[in-house]
């Protein structure tokens, strides 16, 4: 097997500690560090990163390219790719992930640091092997960092395994928090030291004296348990009194979680046996278990390069038996080695999952496939296999790149294009188009109107596909009377008693249920044709060239469906002719751009190759408004039926996107004369 590299980097307030990691030998080959020169922005401190990743790379003749992953073990809380703060580098909400990646051309994976010292003992040190793993890290605080099932345990706002505040003697010592009794008051360093203090301000005769000649400013965690060694009492008794506290905390945490390993790190740990082992015989009074199934409680494997180590490791986090057994499935070489949460679609859950043999390693996106929404995932793949085999044929005739211009389906062992688990779970697998990016906002006015030429290209070549042999995989899914009459539905319903608190927007709904039925009246007439249509044509639903800019491929094929071309206009510009993303809560921010409007109305006819219809080229400025209002309306069903649909990560999350549309939609009907007129120029 070939070395696997990857790169783990310890941020720190104050330094910058980066290390080239060799996997296969579990080995650091070479370390560098820097200085933070903290408070700055998040993109100078990545863009130090990466150059200090280079030199490492330089210093052993290894290239950036074979690099798998950049890990990083940061300050502060961290949740996904986000670091939402960190005070020590001046940070909030900070994109570290985004930072990196897009600068280095590498995947990038961040921990909060007492996370990636967990997780490297997990994998690599006293955990490994095991299932859970919960570190105590003692040091100037109380750190700590949960591992299960191979993936640190985050919780649902980035907050979690804050160990050193658990409360173990209710209006007790003051933390540093701000609260009493905190497990960090009697179990840090810090408290160690006061402690030590204390006991010799009150015992002249302590050897503590002796250990620091006299001077009580040498004080350190090692005071106390130096004298112990030499047969203090005094020593002895601050000694017992730390394990005493240690262990009620670590006691509480096993009781609750009962994981396979605790481990105990830090600067205190160095101790060894003389605190593990009274540490141990407490801890054992205080648990559950049997004899044959305990918590192993060990020290650290890992010292000072615990935060590189675990964040070189980051990639690895998630691999589960799971998807290895579901991978085992599909026709496919290699070992699972790295899986990791990719892309920010709201409905199914997908992974990059990285695979590696003897001779190659290769990288797919595995999906599960939302069965409450796509309630037949076999017509669904139909649909999925039948268009992008058809767009493979086209673009291999038009000399294009098949391999990275539309999607590949890895089918599976039995010939089929998705794997059903026992459990009634779909999943499908696709290969992984190398050196592309998504977006979720536009970055530059340029790239719009290449994702306009992109979706009116898809439109073009599938202008000849049967669009009536398509199942519908999603009734009625850009119906908008139909989605008026589901969220009159859901008012009715008021099943979360919410909507006497949103008045203003069901008035906004219901004022314009004439205008919903504008489009499916068009078609009744027959002046609005049937298409294939994508139906979710955002600007991260397209694949771009990391290099070049240039659109690659059309992905998130689910609702591909018998449609019309305007709804597919329209819902692009609902999406990305915004000043703000489509969850934005302050609606200040949100306005409709005309400019990024009128460039996307020109990519867009550019695409199609004079293949609209003179009604469709009419209807395109409707269209725009209609996605617009019915995604609104959409959000504001999915409120008030209690969130059922589309994921949330805050609370009123829905509510806000419902009012960000309809923002959205008052600012286009004001300029409706403005879009028509621009239309009519590049027509």
């Amino acid at each position: 097997m070939k070395s696997r590299y990857c790169i783990g980097v310890d941020l720190g307030g104050t330094n910058i500690a980066v290390g080239l990691v060799d996997l296969e030998i579990k080995s650091i080959l070479k370390k560098h560090s820097i200085r933070t020169n903290a408070p700055r922005p998040c993109e100078e401190i990545s863009r130090d990163i990466i150059n200090v990743c280079k030199k490492v790379c330089r210093d052993a003749n290894v290239n950036m390219s074979d690099i798998f992953w950049i890990g990083v073990a940061t300050p502060g809380i961290v949740k996904g790719d986000t670091v939402v703060s960190a005070v020590n580098l001046g940070w909030k909400n900070a994109p570290l992930v985004k930072c990196i990646s897009e600068t280095a051309g590498i995947a990038a994976y961040i921990a909060n640091d007492a996370n990636a010292a967990a997780f490297a003992e997990a994998v690599w040190g006293s955990g490994m092997g095991k299932k859970s793993l919960i570190a105590f890290t003692l040091g100037t605080g109380v750190g700590g960092g949960i591992v299960l099932d191979g993936k640190i345990w985050e919780g649902t706002n980035g907050f979690a395994a804050e160990l050193g505040h658990l409360v173990i003697s209710p209006n007790g010592e003051t933390c540093g928090c701000g609260k009493r009794g905190c497990l960090e008051a009697y179990s840090s360093a810090t408290a160690l030291v006061r402690e030590t203090k204390r006991k010799m301000a009150k015992h002249a005769d302590s050897l503590m004296w002796q250990v620091v000649s006299g001077d009580a400013n040498r004080v350190n965690g090692k005071t106390a348990f130096a004298a112990m060694e030499m047969g203090d009492g005094y020593a002895a008794e601050v000694v017992d009194e730390f394990i005493d506290n240690l262990a009620l905390g670590v006691s509480n945490v096993i009781n609750i979680f009962q994981p396979d390993v605790v481990c105990i790190g830090g600067g205190i740990s160095r101790e060894g046996d003389t605190l593990l082992l009274p540490l141990r015989e407490r801890v054992l009074k205080n648990t559950f278990g049997t004899e044959s199934s305990r918590t192993e409680l060990v020290t650290a494997t890992f010292k000072n390069d615990a935060g590189i180590i675990g964040a070189a490791l980051l990639g690895l986090q998630g691999v589960s038996m799971n998807e290895n057994e579901i991978i085992a499935n599909f026709q496919v070489v290699g070992n699972l080695v790295s899986s990791i949460s990719y892309g920010s679609g709201h409905i199914n859950d997908t992974k990059l999952v990285t695979l590696e043999n003897e001779e190659t390693t290769a990288r797919y996106i595995l999906q599960k496939i939302n069965t409450k929404i796509f309630k037949d995932p076999e017509a669904l793949m139909k649909n999925y296999v039948g268009v992008t085999s058809y767009l493979k044929k086209v673009i291999k005739e038009n000399g294009g790149d098949s391999d990275r211009e539309t999607l590949s389906v890895v089918p599976t062992k039995d010939g089929k294009n998705f794997y059903l688990t026992p459990e009634g779970e779909a999943w499908r697998l696709l290969t992984y188009i190398t050196g592309s990016a998504s977006y979720d906002i536009v970055e530059d006015p340029e790239q719009f109107y290449v994702s306009a030429v992109a979706f009116g290209n898809f439109q073009y070549l599938l202008r000849d596909y049967p669009a009536d042999t398509l199942f519908e995989t999603i009734k009625n899914f850009h119906n908008t009377p139909d989605r008026v009459r589901l969220f009159e539905e859901a008012l009715k319903a008021d099943v979360c008693k919410r909507a006497a608190n949103v008045q203003a927007e069901i008035d906004f709904v219901l004022k314009r249920r004439e205008f919903a039925g504008t489009l499916e009246r068009e078609r009744e007439a027959g002046r609005l044709p049937l298409r294939v249509t994508h139906n979710d044509t955002k600007l991260n639903n397209i694949l771009f060239d990391r290099k070049t800019g240039k659109a690659l491929c059309i992905v998130d094929l689910d609702t591909i469906m018998p449609g019309y071309s305007v709804t597919d206009f329209g819902d692009s510009i609902r999406f990305g002719a915004t000043t703000a993303l489509e969850d934005e809560a302050d609606l200040s921010k949100v306005n409709f751009d005309i400019n990024l409007y009128e460039l996307y109305v020109k990519g867009f006819i550019e695409g199609t190759k004079g293949g609209l219809t003179e009604c469709e080229m009419e209807l395109l400025p409707i269209g725009a408004i209609m996605m617009t209002y019915e995604c609104g309306t959409r959000f504001l069903t999915d409120y008030l039926s209690g969130d059922t649909y589309f994921k949330t990560s805050r609370e009123n999350h829905n509510l806000d996107r419902a009012r960000n549309q309809f923002k959205l939609v008052a600012d286009m009907e004001a300029r409706l004369d403005e879009m028509r007129a621009i239309v009519k120029k590049y027509v």
